[in-house]
């Protein structure tokens, strides 16, 4: 059975205390500003495309791509890779038609409930 060593270790730790110092840096910096959650959802506005892409490729991304999608692999073959082919066809064809749409329109996702 293998164990992680002593340089996973560190590379874990570094890595934690690095985005979490980071992390505070910015809540602090931060912290006298008004942010609303538009613009803590939508970067200010200040993001480059392929920041935003990088994002989006980011999130889609989870153990369900590293863990499933081999295992799925492993036991039915190549066909499983037909799913991901249709995801990025689909995400290619939201980001080209759908969300100029979108953004000429300001339409957004809303995080903030609605109460009458």
């Amino acid at each position: 059975m293998k164990r992680l060593q002593p340089l996973d270790y560190i590379v874990f730790f570094v890595y934690f205390i690095i985005v979490s110092v980071y992390g505070y840096w910015i809540y602090h910096r931060r912290k006298s500003e008004t942010v609303s959650t538009k613009d803590f959802f939508l970067a200010e506005g200040s993001l480059a495309w392929w920041a935003i892409g990088a994002s989006l490729i980011a999130s889609n991304i989870s153990a369900e791509q590293f863990i499933g999608m081999s295992g799925n692999g492993f036991s039915m073959g190549l066909a499983i890779s037909s799913y991901e082919w249709m995801a990025a066809a689909t995400l290619v064809i939201v980001a080209l038609f759908f969300m100029p749409i979108y953004l000429r329109n300001k339409i957004l996702v809303s995080t903030e409930c609605v109460h009458s």
